[in-house]
């Protein structure tokens, strides 16, 4: 055998190993899964909603938050407008007359910069940040709080879904965003997320505020901040039933500018805390996840680029003949290494996608809807993988061409 068929083995055995431990995980831990930790009391809590040029979503964010089935005098809720050029601003004074909520206006210094101009201001136990675009359920709260009573829990991340997917690019993202609620639970129940997202996230208000608050020189402060908790021993859990419904970009320019800066932030993280990574300190996050991510990442990366390679040079041997012969014949020379184990191991991960998509859906709470939602499902199994492909490389080609580097 060659040495790229000793990588394909590898790469099949690491989606393999991969696949059946959150399939494993899952049926083990299921009955927590679709459970919630009841809260002893409802501890008083603060949304801060920082927004920039949102003037089509803030007041639906407001209008939710204000919504939650939770006491009104627990509730408070600061939105920053941080320097918006559109109507932001005009939109959040119509609330100002609320006892429960404040506006803060201030010159655009960016996300972190007006979370923690925010936070200085909190007071209540609990802190939570909630994107400008996005819109929790009324029950979100009673699906959350319970978490944060739990020994060592500083942080709890939510269920989040894609609001209303009208494009094909958001349609794509809402099966996995789908797949991400049954991850994002496996992850917590492993001890492994490294990312308190932005749409919902609550925190400790005391820890958080004795941590630092939020970077400001980071593209993604919201997974820095949550592998400084990991850093500092603290544990960050997930609620599977706290839904948030969020704005997934409508177009490929904004998925991919999206992408691209998630990415990028996540390799600004991972060389900032790089001692973490094989820490048994770190439990399973530093033990397992980082390292088996880097691995993971490069085989994808291997793949793919070995899969358009040869794409690449069937194409041009077909045109090469084509001007020859005048004719193309057919090329049915293929490997018993490839016509074996790839095609198995395709039509297994089939299997398993399948699988998976619909643990997933009943971990989200939404129903099957094999016609209605075809277009979703079929293009995560066939079009997601290469998409995602497409990401890495296009974060890396940035990361490696751009001049403000982070790092």
């Amino acid at each position: 055998m060659q040495l790229t068929d000793y990588i394909f083995i590898l790469f099949f055995t690491v989606m393999t190993f991969s696949a059946v431990l959150w399939l494993l995980v899952y049926f083990v831990h299921r009955f927590e899964v679709h459970g919630t930790p009841v809260p002893s009391r409802y501890p008083s809590i603060t949304f801060l909603v920082p927004a920039y040029n949102e003037e089509d979503t803030i007041q639906g964010t407001m209008d939710a938050l204000l919504d939650l089935d939770y006491p009104e005098d627990k509730l408070e809720i600061i939105a920053i407008n941080d320097g918006s050029t559109d109507d932001t601003l005009e939109r959040l004074r119509q609330y100002e007359d609320l006892d429960s909520v404040e506006i803060i206006d201030k010159e655009n210094g960016g996300k972190a910069h007006a979370l923690n101009v925010a936070l200085e201001q909190v007071d209540t136990e609990l802190v939570a940040c909630m994107d400008a675009d996005s819109y929790p359920d009324p029950d979100f709260l009673e699906y959350i709080v319970g978490y944060l009573e739990r020994p060592g829990v500083k942080g709890v991340t939510p269920a989040l879904k894609v609001w209303k997917p009208e494009t094909f690019p958001q349609k794509i993202i809402w099966t996995e965003y789908i797949f991400q609620i049954f991850l994002r639970k496996m992850f917590g129940i492993f001890d492994t997320q490294f990312t308190l997202p932005g749409p919902g996230s609550i925190y400790d208000t005391a820890y958080l505020k004795e941590l630092g608050g939020w970077r400001e020189d980071t593209l993604t402060e919201d997974m820095e901040v949550t592998f400084r908790m990991h850093d500092s021993g603290a544990r960050v859990e997930n609620s599977a039933k706290a839904f948030v419904h969020t704005v997934s970009p409508p177009t490929w320019k904004g998925l991919f500018r999206q992408r691209i800066r998630w990415y990028r932030g996540y390799i600004e993280n991972v060389i900032e805390y790089w001692d973490m990574i094989g820490d048994p300190k770190q439990g399973n996050l530093g033990v397992f996840l980082l390292p088996f991510n880097v691995l993971w990442l490069l085989l994808i990366l291997f793949f793919f680029t070995y899969f358009f390679h040869n794409l690449g040079s069937m194409l041009v041997r077909h045109i090469n003949t084509y001007l020859l012969v005048g004719f193309i014949y057919p090329d049915l020379s293929v490997s018993l290494l490839n016509l074996t184990l790839f095609h198995l191991f395709s039509g297994f991960f089939v299997l398993m996608g399948v699988g998976t998509i619909l643990i997933s859906i009943k971990t989200a709470e939404e129903k099957i809807q094999p016609w209605r939602r075809k277009t979703h499902y079929v293009s995560f199994l066939l079009v997601y993988p290469f998409l995602f492909a497409a990401f890495w490389i296009a974060t890396l080609y940035e990361e490696f061409t751009v001049r403000d580097r982070r790092w």
